[in-house]
């Protein structure tokens, strides 16, 4: 279940974040997050009191939620024929609402950006009224910044882990000061310290994302960048991993400076080596994430047990001839469900298709600039959205 506790990002800096710039940060009121507690609540009632009507003895199944709509068509519309925005609005609710309890209502996700930066004081209280209304919930997540963690008081963190927050998502990105810096990312190495150990101390598990690429084409500044990274990750000894290779969105701040030729992108094979760097860097265990598709390897396990897996499959690309690995690169980007998700955007458009059909053709001819044709049209597909 996915509770708003506050309204976009308090930070937004971030040049490689496309995610809620132009918007204004406003924090909720706890009566707001209250009445939304409430109203889930009441579906949730709802659903139970119409599932043992229709004999499903309290199960929440299709037919449950279908016979809700039918008996509040004021509320849900005659579905699919004739529903009002608000309507649909209602039934997306209710279909979020079946399926999280479906599944055992177990789970929630305090949304937007950096739920930490709530007063202590009012997001204990939201816990506490949140696991009052739904006692079968056990894992609460958000999304902190380091430097928010590195603000609250252990006390205040031990409290809201009693409370039931159960895992904090820090955008680590990297360990550069001079990365960080240049990204705008509004914390330094120390911060990314001190938060981490603040967070974990109070034994609320953490999740450190890492960004492989974040220092571009600069091959000093990007050994130093995964150096660093690791180092820091070796400091925090965070409880998982996840790496998350940077993309050049085109509706990122970053992208204007890299169209400018102010940034320089590194490429697929820059990032692959990073990668390497970063698994043998790493000196403890945690669990590895690497499964968002900005990665050209993808893998969750105990990083003790995944390593070497990883590495071979590095080292098998790095081993390949250039046009063999751009033909590994392809068709990676084009059938593994990355353009199929551009494609449903409905961000495909003719400067992509043709860099996409330049890329493929090169390949075909087995041409020596086709490494770099098939480079381009990854990066033109990367830039239009990450699944």
């Amino acid at each position: 279940m996915l509770l708003r506790v506050n309204r976009n990002c308090p930070w937004n800096q971030c040049l490689f974040c496309p995610v809620y710039k132009g918007k204004k940060f406003s924090a909720r009121s706890v009566s707001e997050i209250k009445g939304d507690i409430d109203a889930l609540r009441r579906v949730g009632d709802l659903l139970g009191k119409v599932s043992w009507e229709v004999g499903l003895t309290g199960r929440i199944k299709k037919e449950a939620i279908e016979a809700l709509i039918r008996n509040y068509p004021e509320v849900y519309g005659a579905y699919p024929l004739n529903v009002t925005p608000p309507q649909w609005l209602a039934l997306q609710t209710l279909y979020n609402m079946g399926n999280w309890l479906a599944h055992g209502a177990r789970r929630v996700f305090l949304q937007d950006a950096n739920a930490l930066f709530m007063k202590p004081g009012d997001l204990i209280e939201v816990l506490h009224y949140l696991k009052k209304s739904f006692p079968s919930i056990d894992t609460i997540t958000c999304y902190a910044r380091s430097k928010t963690g590195e603000r609250r008081s252990a006390e205040e963190l031990r409290e809201l882990k009693d409370c039931g927050l159960s895992w904090c998502f820090v955008g680590i990105e990297s360990g550069c000061d001079d990365a960080l810096d240049y990204m705008k990312k509004g914390a330094k190495k120390k911060d990314h310290i001190a938060g981490g150990h603040r967070i974990l101390d109070a034994g609320i598990s953490m999740a450190a994302f890492v960004m492989p690429g974040l220092a571009g084409n600069d091959r000093v500044l990007s050994r130093k960048h995964i150096q660093e990274t690791a180092a820091v990750l070796n400091e925090i000894k965070p409880t998982e991993v996840r790496v998350r290779s940077l993309t050049v969105l085109e509706s990122a701040p970053l992208y204007p400076k890299w169209e400018s030729g102010e940034f320089s992108a590194p490429t697929e094979d820059q990032m692959v080596e990073e990668l390497r760097s970063l698994f043998n860097g790493i000196t403890f265990d945690c669990t590895l994430e690497t499964l968002q598709m900005t990665n050209v390897f993808t893998v969750k396990g105990p990083l003790a047990s995944k390593r070497e897996f990883l590495l071979g499959k590095i080292d098998r690309y790095q081993a390949l001839p250039p046009l063999e690995r751009a033909r590994f690169l392809l068709d990676r980007y084009l059938y593994e469900g990355y353009l199929a998700f551009i494609q449903y955007c409905g961000k495909e458009d003719a400067r992509l298709q043709a860099l996409i059909e330049e890329a493929r053709m090169s390949l075909e001819e087995q041409s020596d600039d086709a490494p770099k044709k098939v480079e381009r049209a990854i990066f033109a597909i990367k830039s239009k959205g990450i699944p």
